[in-house]
């Protein structure tokens, strides 16, 4: 029988927040210059494991040494997301739990040629859910988790200020507990201006 303390509350609230206050944060700093990456909504959709995961977020530039990073095609970007992973039916049931996620990212990308809409980013966060299994295969031991993910897309559209990607994804609690099931799967992203 899998264990599901009273987080789930209080992970929703504190997801709630993270993303109201990154998505208030974002549409102020927002600068619609062409040179800027707009800040982005993001739309995740994923699978891996025989778990779904679908949700939301938030992507903004950070400016952390811009101009040395710029030299070699590189910047840096801040991703708060709120999914939900939904597992196969276990007896009764079907089995759902919510992620909240903050991850920096490191992104790549040609600074010139045919491949200049390009780019390739990684990225390590910190994950909390929501309930600490999502099936009786599947538990994770505590709340808070790791997560890495490797993404590869391109920019399109007006300016280049949307962007697809797609990306694989590992959130594990890195052995700091038992049972330690983690999780990989893969997805895409759509990302969407929000000015």
């Amino acid at each position: 029988m899998q264990s599901r303390p009273n987080l789930s509350c209080h992970a929703r609230s504190f997801a709630a927040a993270l993303l109201l206050a990154a998505a208030s944060d974002l549409a102020a700093a927002a600068d619609p210059a062409p040179d800027k990456e707009p800040s982005r909504l993001v739309l995740t959709g994923g699978y891996g494991q025989k778990v779904a995961v679908y949700g939301l977020g938030a992507l903004w530039q950070i400016p952390v040494a811009v101009d040395t990073l710029a030299r070699y095609g590189l910047d840096t970007r801040l991703g708060a997301d709120i999914l939900r992973w939904d597992g196969p039916a276990s007896g009764n049931a079907g089995e759902f739990l919510w992620d909240a996620g903050v991850t920096p990212y490191l992104r790549w990308r040609p600074t010139e040629g045919p491949w200049h809409r390009s780019f390739a980013e990684v990225g390590v966060g910190v994950h909390l859910l929501s309930h600490t299994a999502i099936n009786p295969s599947r538990e994770f031991a505590i709340a808070f988790q790791f997560g890495e993910r490797l993404a590869v897309g391109f920019d399109f559209g007006d300016r280049n200020r949307y962007e697809v990607a797609l990306f694989v994804q590992h959130v594990s609690n890195a052995k700091i507990k038992e049972p330690n099931a983690g999780l990989t799967y893969f997805g895409a992203t759509l990302g969407i201006p929000f000015d």
